[in-house]
């Protein structure tokens, strides 16, 4: 950060100067819009065919939704990386074209193996969140139920809580996002070097067809020994402060936000699905 603000000024961390804000505001409104989308989508269709979902269900689905997110959004997070790591500013649209110029539409899927493997990141953060909230809601139906002096059978759906308030959404999504992504850091770290490579940057050279050597990508597993015999094992987690913190604060506020909107959106928009969304917690409250 010291040597950002020195090299380029305050412009360089501050929001819209910042290189690539533009993108990274995309990125993320896609990223989290696709993973929300195909996470209820999943659990919908496991609901409806499986009933109550558990521990099990919840890491099944969120595996799902978070490969399909990636396939979806890998390209818009490779466009993001370029425009924040390239020493020439351009552009958004004229990056996406010197990146298609240099390696076609591969330069848009780098870094596809270790992002499908960061699926195991939403696999993490989800089973703790939705575990932890189910235990939460039916903790406090049973304590709503037991001041109202009724049992918990009779007790009327509208007194019935189906979402966290901002506050305990907030702190969940934090320690559970902060869990996931410690663990996950190391292939984070691989994944972004992955995307980062450009046609000068590029380490691994073979000769090509005219006799000239040209630069290849580094694979994964090219880039973790290169990691490895460079930094050894703290290569893995170099920038973890900043990057942990990021990704926890970010996902701490989406989860406070979307816990809120899609409650209110269901009770206005969707009545019978708001009415259903009750009664399944009134039943989980009674197992």
């Amino acid at each position: 950060m010291a040597y950002t603000w020195k090299k380029e000024g305050p412009k360089a961390l501050l929001a819209p100067w910042a290189p690539g804000y533009a993108s990274t505001c995309a990125d993320a409104f896609v990223f989290n819009f696709v993973y929300y989308y195909y996470f209820e989508f999943f659990r919908s269709i496991y609901q409806s065919k499986v009933g109550r979902v558990g521990y099990r269900g919840n890491m099944v689905l969120a595996t799902c939704a978070g490969a399909c997110m990636q396939l979806t959004t890998l390209p818009l997070q490779n466009h993001s990386t370029r425009m924040q790591t390239q020493t020439e500013k351009r552009g958004n649209w004229a990056t996406a074209v010197v990146m298609y110029r240099e390696e076609g539409l591969g330069a848009f899927y780098k870094g596809l193996l270790p992002c499908l493997l960061l699926s195991l990141n939403a696999t993490i953060q989800d089973t703790i969140f939705e575990g932890i909230k189910d235990a939460w809601l039916k903790r406090q139906n049973l304590s709503a139920a037991a001041k109202a002096g009724v049992d918990l059978a009779k007790m009327k759906l509208r007194e019935v809580q189906v979402g966290l308030s901002a506050a305990q959404a907030f702190w969940l999504g934090l320690i559970s996002k902060l869990i996931a992504s410690t663990i996950c850091y190391p292939l984070t770290r691989i994944k972004q070097m992955c995307q980062a490579q450009t046609k000068r940057s590029k380490l691994r050279r073979t000769a090509g067809p005219t006799g000239h050597m040209e630069g290849k990508a580094l694979s994964m597993w090219e880039m973790s020994l290169k990691v490895w015999t460079e930094d050894g094992w703290r290569g893995f987690i170099y920038g973890i402060e900043g990057q942990v913190f990021n990704a926890s604060l970010k996902a701490a506020l989406n989860r406070s936000a979307k816990e809120r909107i899609q409650v209110m959106l269901f009770f206005l928009l969707f009545p019978e699905r708001f009415r259903k969304m009750r009664a399944l917690a009134l039943a989980q409250a009674q197992t």
